[in-house]
């Protein structure tokens, strides 16, 4: 508290002023502290009542009055609509990154922000606990520090849900060929498309799991009512994958003018193994360049060292004996 209060002091210049603003200060921590926990109290409440008050949200009582489900719930709702704007959730860049790394649920954007909010806030508080423990600090390195708290609490999040956004888009891209293969074998054989997908969501369940989750979903859809051609484009959407939007916008087109599904899927199974094959070429031709720097920062300087290391060691000695 002591150290705290000669920053303010520092900061200033006023004794008195810096005791009242440290007096705020603290003031205002304890009442948030009060409010919040006493938000999680109501929110955390037991999940039947908490589900009954959804469903009771979603109707019109007797006398016109509208409950809203929990104060958890809205305080998500409202941080994320804070920073969502007027954005529609469903066409946000935000709910775009969540949906790619595999976070399909309504709440999903609100517990984005929210987690990154909080977990900023709560870095804050755990750098300001720490101050008194930094000896010498500047009132300059103190807002620093804060400040960089701040920071990583903010990128956290982001960084975490970016990379496993990639683990997942890398995991349905080495999946794809075999999906593709065995769609194909299906449909020649006689099935229709939704059965096909079906069939290739139960065999892939084990060895891909994350694409057959996908597939069994656009049959989950196409079952419920939705258009072949409109689940295949939400399964673009849902995956983020060029191969595979270039396989829905393929099939589109065969669904709408009428040609054979099966010759369109073995055409884009010829070509996605050209693809690969020259995706695979292509990485075998940047070998040689990007072996440049490890050949010149890790090979050469001990080959240098062993052919003319004993010749500088003979010259020295030579020179020496002079």
């Amino acid at each position: 508290m002591d150290y705290l209060l000669s920053l303010l002091n520092s900061a200033v210049g006023n004794q008195e002023v810096a005791r009242l603003l440290f007096v705020g200060a603290i003031t205002l921590s304890a009442v948030l502290a009060v409010v919040t926990v006493a938000l999680l109290m109501i929110g955390l409440q037991d999940p039947v009542q908490r589900r009954l008050k959804v469903l009771k949200s979603a109707q019109v009582a007797v006398g016109g009055s509208h409950r809203a489900p929990s104060s958890l719930q809205l305080m998500l709702e409202q941080v994320g609509e804070r920073f969502a704007g007027n954005q529609d959730w469903h066409n946000s860049p935000t709910r775009t990154l969540l949906v790619h790394a595999g976070y399909r649920q309504p709440s999903a954007a609100q517990a984005y922000w929210a987690a990154r909010l909080l977990l900023m806030l709560v870095l804050v508080g755990i750098a300001v606990l720490a101050l008194p423990f930094i000896k010498g600090a500047s009132f300059l390195q103190s807002t620093l520090l804060l400040l960089g708290a701040a920071g990583v609490g903010w990128i956290v999040p982001a960084i975490y849900v970016d990379k496993r956004k990639q683990a997942r888009m890398r995991l349905l891209r080495a999946g794809f060929p075999d999906a593709l293969d065995l769609l194909v074998v299906c449909v020649e054989s006689g099935l229709a498309l939704p059965q096909s997908i079906e069939r290739v969501a139960e065999e892939l369940s084990v060895s891909h799991g994350e694409l057959a989750e996908e597939l069994a979903l656009v049959n989950a859809e196409i079952r419920a009512g939705i258009s072949s051609t409109e689940a295949l484009r939400h399964l673009a959407d849902r995956t983020g994958l060029e191969d595979i939007n270039g396989l829905v916008s393929l099939l589109a087109q065969s669904i709408r003018f009428g040609t054979s599904v099966a010759d369109t899927l073995r055409i884009y199974a010829e070509e996605f193994r050209d693809r690969r094959t020259q995706a695979a070429e292509e990485q075998a031709a940047k070998l040689g360049t990007k072996l440049i720097f490890p050949l010149i920062f890790c090979l050469w300087p001990s080959f240098f060292l062993v052919v003319i290391g004993p010749v500088i060691v003979g010259v020295l000695k030579a020179f020496g004996r002079l």
